[in-house]
């Protein structure tokens, strides 16, 4: 909890840093701000935050639909919760590193197991970065002229962001395709554990990894042989990168920019999202903001492009983040009530 709580705050510091500093160099104040979203088409704000919401809807739906297929009648509810601890503690971790566990939290309380967590976080996980991977290939094949346009910093992040992205889903694949793999990292785990005088924690970890491997291999095998099922959810995934991407189009939209340039916005968002999906800081705090500033200058003037920046950001992630946080709470108090009731009847 402790660590929950200190992620958080570095997060909310991260992030006041990157607004002031965008306030600083945009060259204009807060309540020039404020009057640039009270003069905001309402309708296209609307859009937007819908838009926010889906992003956590589509991974709730893939996640739901993935395990489902180990006999599991998982309502659509559940699956928004799978999504929203996910979101919410990659918003708050370096790398993203705290939201699968959050959301493998949830699924073993329902019942899963182990196995059928992993398996399903996996995939998904794989089809998440293939979304985006294609998200990318379609700026740079149809727009490659947005590219060149950025400072030289973005260029660096974004080759990188591409570079990881790739590499991140060939490992994925990897590990789907070959499960001899983990067989052979976990071997490797418990020979560092007993090089540290771990050697208990290595004998108990080495007894389960044979059977948690067996295991896993059977629901891989279950998710891989069914193809329509591999579509459906590399298709949700996909919705979900262009419904977060989609927050920004809609938000030039509010602040009155012409509809030509829409597609020409999606791109740069999705060159945006590229160059700070890898960074080891919570939500990339700050840069995302520093290369949307030099991004939305292609379309718009220093003023209006850090005023966009702030309001796409505040919703897609500070929005985002909340809704995904509120879930939580209340799937965990949820969890708490179904506790109590199981005890009072036993």
């Amino acid at each position: 909890m402790k660590k929950k709580v200190l992620w958080a705050c570095v997060t909310l510091v991260l992030s006041l840093l990157a607004i002031c500093l965008l306030f600083y160099n945009g060259g204009f104040s807060f309540e020039e701000f404020l009057l640039d979203i009270k003069n905001a088409s309402p309708y296209w704000l609307c859009v937007a935050l819908l838009c926010a919401l889906a992003f956590v809807f589509f991974e709730g739906m893939a996640l739901a639909l993935l395990l489902r297929s180990f006999g599991f009648p998982v309502k659509k509810r559940r699956g928004f919760l799978y999504a929203a601890a996910d979101i919410y503690f990659s918003s708050i971790t370096p790398s993203a590193t705290g939201g699968q566990p959050a959301s493998a939290y949830f699924m073993s309380k329902d019942g899963f197991r182990g196995s059928q967590v992993a398996s399903a976080l996996l995939l998904n996980l794989t089809m998440y970065t293939l979304a985006l991977v294609t998200l990318g290939a379609f700026s740079l094949i149809l727009f490659p002229r947005v590219f060149f346009e950025f400072n030289a910093a973005s260029k660096i992040m974004i080759l990188f962001g591409v570079f990881a992205m790739s590499a991140m889903a060939a490992l994925f694949i990897l590990l789907l395709k070959k499960q001899s793999l983990l067989q052979k990292i976990g071997r490797g785990l418990v020979c560092i554990l007993s090089a540290i005088h771990l050697k208990k924690i290595a004998q108990k970890f080495s007894l389960k990894l044979d059977s948690a491997i067996k295991n896993y291999n059977a629901c891989v095998a279950v998710l891989a042989g069914r193809k329509s099922l591999l579509a459906k959810t590399y298709l949700l995934n996909l919705l979900q990168r262009s419904a977060q991407i989609l927050v920004t189009v809609f938000c030039f939209f509010a602040m009155g920019g012409k509809p030509q340039d829409g597609l020409t916005l999606f791109a740069i968002q999705i060159y945006v999202v590229l160059g700070s999906n890898f960074i080891p800081i919570p939500g990339a705090a700050g840069v995302s903001e520093f290369i949307m500033y030099f991004g939305y200058m292609m379309l718009l003037s220093e003023e209006d492009a850090c005023a966009l920046a702030i309001l796409s950001r505040g919703i897609s992630f500070y929005a985002c983040s909340a809704i995904s946080f509120f879930a939580v709470v209340l799937g965990d108090i949820m969890l708490g009530r179904n506790k109590n009731k199981e005890e009072e009847k036993q």
